[in-house]
């Protein structure tokens, strides 16, 4: 499937697998138009605009990549070279528009870049580029009162239209039109991690009207922005979704729990959830937002429905403690030290970490940053840390059966983890009875990891 600033196209002329339709509930999304196989893409689409994020730190103003040395003889701004400088994304934008505004020592230097340039964008010949961006929804009058748009009312609409000349350019803009560019990327744009440490926004047409879910049914990945800077966005379903069902992305972080994607999506994109998962007190009998009974009841778990109740013994709880684990973790993170993660798991499974229980959502981020350490130094890992790998892997692909199943890049990692531990498990014990196993849960992580781009070199590794 291929596409053009947003109007896609199949490469034989056949009819995308999804319509886009309206209801009340969830204004314009995709429904499947007819069956679709796990792994199908959906869509290929170019991006309407890209730029850095608001709270960037020094990057290239065509490519993103970390960038402090170069700077354009145009205007003064990071890129990383002659290459980027003179690049049309950069140079015919708002190159001589930003001319002298650079500030290294703020901190929201980029703020103002990504919406200059979507006010272009809405004056640029193609016409119907523009069309695409104005029929993005805004939320604006839901944002206007919020910290952030007052501040974005003097960092971004002041700025761009008096000190950067917008206003009196014959452009059109006002005071509104400036903030409802920053709307329309608050609600509409997909962060883009990209090699090289490289992290900025892009807003595409048609992907941006998938409906939310908690427990998506597709993932997407970047491509093709090796030279220009402009990457498409591949759509893949990542399990069957049958023909009349929601094509649905997720705008938050499927580990978090309830509480904290709700208020994330309240938040960034002005809706409450009212998905499955979120309507279940206990997210899919996962559990990831209860907390630990911490009275007789070892397995009790008390939700966050209403009071802290134990669903077991029916005794109040709290996930006061729970903050303190986070901070925890946070300083755990830093280290980069296994053995520090694994006393945690440890207390957790001792019951002396209350209220974390061994699905928390906190325990879970410790479980999955465990596993990553474990990756990084498999080859020097005790028979004892690398059975702590197989469980804590196994049991995270259980979760990820009920959060991200199917061809998901949670899944493909932990594959990717759970095989080469295996594999080094085996050597160490010298046992052939793995073989069945690992050979399963490679032919299954070399069918995911090839779908991620950025992941295939990982496959070689697995053959």
């Amino acid at each position: 499937m291929s596409s053009s600033a947003g109007t896609e196209t199949t490469d034989d002329g056949a009819a995308p697998p999804y319509s886009v339709v309206e209801s009340p509930e969830l204004g314009r999304h995709w429904v499947a138009a007819r069956d679709i196989a796990a792994g199908e893409v959906l869509l290929e689409e170019r991006p309407l605009v890209v730029g850095p994020k608001a709270g960037s730190p020094p990057v290239c103003l065509t490519c993103y990549a970390p960038t402090a040395d170069y700077r354009c003889s145009k205007c003064g701004w990071p890129v990383c070279g002659p290459r980027c400088e003179t690049a049309p994304v950069h140079r015919d934008a708002e190159c001589s528009l930003i001319d002298g505004h650079y500030d290294s020592r703020r901190s929201a230097a980029y703020c103002f870049v990504m919406p200059l340039r979507c006010m272009l964008l809405l004056h640029q010949r193609d016409g119907r580029r523009a069309v695409e961006f104005r029929s993005l929804q805004s939320h604006l009058d839901d944002r206007l009162d919020t910290p952030l748009y007052r501040a974005y009312a003097i960092n971004v609409a002041a700025f761009v239209l008096d000190r950067l000349g917008l206003r009196s350019a014959g452009h059109g803009h006002d005071h509104r039109s400036a903030l409802e560019a920053a709307a329309v990327l608050d609600t509409n744009a997909f962060e883009v991690r990209r090699p090289g440490g490289r992290k900025f926004r892009a807003v595409y047409s048609r992907a941006s009207m998938m409906a939310h879910c908690c427990t998506p049914n597709t993932k997407h990945v970047f491509v093709g922005d090796e030279t220009d800077g402009q990457p498409a966005i591949r759509v893949v379903a990542a399990v069957p979704i049958a023909r009349g069902c929601p094509i649905t992305a997720t705008y938050t972080q499927t580990l978090w729990c309830t509480r904290d994607r709700r208020r994330h999506l309240s938040a960034a994109k002005c809706f409450e959830c009212a998905c499955a998962r979120c309507a279940d007190p206990v997210e899919l009998g996962t559990h990831l937002g209860s907390v630990a009974c911490g009275g007789q009841c070892p397995d009790g778990r008390a939700t966050a429905a209403g009071r802290w109740l134990c669903t077991t013994c029916g005794r109040l709880a709290t996930d006061v403690e729970a903050a303190h684990a986070l901070q925890a973790v946070g300083a755990l993170s830093k280290t980069r030290d296994c053995s520090g993660f694994e006393r945690f798991l440890e207390r957790v499974r001792d019951g002396t970490m209350p209220p974390l229980h061994s699905n928390h959502h906190v325990t879970v981020s410790v479980k999955y940053a465990l596993a990553q350490l474990y990756a990084d130094r498999i080859s020097d890992l005790s028979t004892k840390q690398l059975e702590n790998n197989t469980d804590i892997c196994e049991q995270l692909l259980r979760l990820a059966d009920v959060l991200e199943p199917g061809i998901t890049r949670f899944r493909g990692l932990l594959l990717y983890y759970l095989v080469r531990g295996l594999r080094q498990l085996k050597r160490k014990k010298h046992r052939r009875n793995y073989d069945e196993i690992i050979k399963n849960y490679t032919g299954e992580a070399v069918v995911i990891l090839k779908t991620e781009p950025d992941l295939v070199h990982l496959v070689e590794q697995l053959q």
